[in-house]
């Protein structure tokens, strides 16, 4: 995720989304990091003639069609889903499942121009004005691996190869997009390219010595790529910051050398960490720097942080890298995604919505394995919110904790199951017209329904919430009423990701939107007061569904 294939996020969400971005990552509340890349010296592919530039993009959509058609022509929904819900791809949606059934020829047709766009699309046009370089030999090698990929789990790494075709972003360091090249260096020009945030954040120049520092007239360093209609700002590259010094995910912008990340407690830049860690182990700190990488087990983040031992088939789970068979449907499940070509379907609709791996800070809780006993106790004090309505808007909306039950997700005290309202009455999106209007990415054009909480100062408050027909969900924050706008907590003029967040969609379908929400005890040097806010569930494709959980927990300081 990306999937927004850039973002304005905030600090918190640029301190965990750079924290290995050179080349890309996808939106925020989906994942930090891409699938890996295949690596080629393991594969049998055979050898394959260079890809020229101008055929790049037809090459690919075929490669990727061809392995879909082979092995995934039931998963269609699930790969096309990310797709339907980039802003930039609006007018490709009705050609896409489950509006439109694609045979082998159809999905070639769609994707080559698709890949025009996203995420090959300014890779393209940066490549034809020399400010990168492409690789044909790299180009063919993935057409090749893609080619010989078994079904199964070949084939599923193969399609999901961030480094290759994939539409999620690499997640920077090693991991980069390998047919294409970035070598500009301190003083020079540079331009985003939307290939998640480390395209976009690092543009142009060689993620490993600069970053593109973008300008804005009266506003000292670097700022945001974009302004707020959508305008790209001039860049220039700057140096990145080495291991140990200062860096800043805040305005203005410093950044870390793409492997390295920005640790919150310090701001200085700091090694990334591969080090191998056994179950039991702690796997990420107080400021969430990952320790490690969890071998034969998962990092249970927001939970006892600590390496968690994979689960078996039927156990409870709130994501695929909990499951040993790495797919999770509420329970961990022997992973048949993309065994071989299936029976004709009806527009390549799966049985039954997928949840895709959830590795991400903001990815989807482990489910308890059984629900308790009887709903847990409910927040100590009632929020002071505005009677209960109908959810339609900010006005009326429903009383969180009145509405809440018990919920089954471990770590989680409270649910909401409702159904979405009868209008579109709010989108992220500046260009949308509609209240907050924040964010030059997010498009929730979807119905909405609205609950209203309040927060005292030090409160955290979180939030997961999840569509019942699979797909993907958005979940924000209003600070007004009537007005709409949103609490600008992280002072980026933007909601990011401690603001807003989307769920991630991949070939075994869609996570669970998270939120993990801090309310400050002080804003501009002011003491903060109980406030209310209003909590937006909201159909980020604008796909009808029948309606949604929505999981929470206040957590007093």
């Amino acid at each position: 995720m990306h999937q927004p294939a850039l973002s304005l996020l905030g600090r918190a969400g640029l301190v965990a989304a750079l924290a290995l971005a050179g080349c890309g990552t996808s939106d925020p509340a989906a994942t930090i990091d891409a699938p890996g890349g295949v690596d080629a010296a393991t594969t049998d592919a055979p050898p394959a003639p260079p890809v020229e530039l101008d055929g790049f993009t037809a090459t690919a959509a075929d490669a990727v069609c061809a392995a879909l058609f082979r092995c995934c022509d039931d998963d269609l929904v699930a790969y096309f889903a990310p797709f339907r819900t980039d802003e930039r791809l609006a007018a490709f949606a009705d050609r896409l499942p489950p509006t439109a059934t694609l045979d082998e020829a159809g999905c070639r047709a769609v994707l080559r121009e698709i890949y025009d766009v996203a995420p090959f699309g300014d890779w393209v046009a940066a490549a034809r004005r020399g400010e990168v370089a492409y690789l044909p030999a790299a180009a063919g090698a993935c057409v090749a691996e893609l080619g010989a990929a078994a079904c199964g789990a070949p084939a599923r790494a193969a399609l999901y190869d961030s480094t290759c075709f994939a539409y999620a972003a690499p997640g920077g360091g090693a991991e980069q997009r390998r047919m294409f090249a970035r070598s500009r260096t301190t003083g020079a020009a540079c331009a985003p390219i939307r290939d998640g945030l480390g395209g976009v954040f690092y543009g142009s120049c060689d993620p490993t010595q600069a970053f593109c520092c973008y300008g804005v007239a009266g506003s000292p360093g670097c700022q945001f790529p974009f302004a707020a209609d959508g305008a790209v700002r001039p860049g220039t590259c700057q140096p990145v910051a080495a291991v140990g010094q200062a860096c800043s995910t805040g305005l203005p912008l410093q950044l870390c050398a793409t492997g390295a990340d920005c640790d919150s407690a310090t701001d200085q830049c700091r090694a990334g960490v591969d080090t191998p860690l056994a179950v039991g182990a702690t796997c990420v700190d107080a400021s969430f720097n990952l320790l490690g990488v969890c071998e034969v087990s998962w990092c249970d983040v927001l939970g006892s942080k600590r390496c968690e031992a994979l689960r078996a088939d039927g156990a409870s789970c709130g994501g695929g890298d909990e499951c040993a068979s790495g797919l999770c449907q509420g329970t961990c499940r022997p992973n048949d995604v993309c065994v071989g070509a299936a029976p004709a379907t009806d527009a390549g609709v799966p049985d039954a919505p997928l949840a895709v791996d959830a590795a991400a800070i903001d990815a989807p809780l482990a489910i308890d394995a059984g629900a308790p006993d009887a709903p847990p106790a409910l927040d100590a004090g009632t929020p002071d919110a505005p009677p209960a309505g109908d959810g339609e808007r900010c006005a009326t909306a429903l009383d969180l904790l009145a509405a809440s039950t018990g919920t089954p997700v471990a770590t989680y005290t409270h649910r909401v199951s409702a159904s979405f309202g009868a209008s579109d009455d709010y989108n992220p999106l500046t260009t949308s017209g509609l209240p907050p209007g924040c964010s030059v990415v997010y498009d929730a054009r979807g119905k909405e329904r609205v609950f209203a909480i309040t927060l005292n100062p030090g409160d955290r408050l979180r939030l997961r919430a999840e569509l019942t027909d699979g797909r993907q969900a958005g979940i924000y924050l209003l600070d007004t009423c009537p007005g709409g706008s949103w609490p600008d907590f992280d002072n980026t003029t933007a909601c990011g990701s401690n603001e807003y967040n989307v769920g991630f969609c991949g070939i075994t379908g869609c996570d669970a939107a998270a939120l993990n929400i801090l309310y400050p005890t002080s804003l501009g040097g002011a003491p903060t007061q109980p406030a209310t806010f209003w909590v937006v569930v909201d159909q980020v494709g604008g796909d009808t569904a029948p309606g949604f959980n929505l999981d929470w927990q206040r957590i007093a300081p």
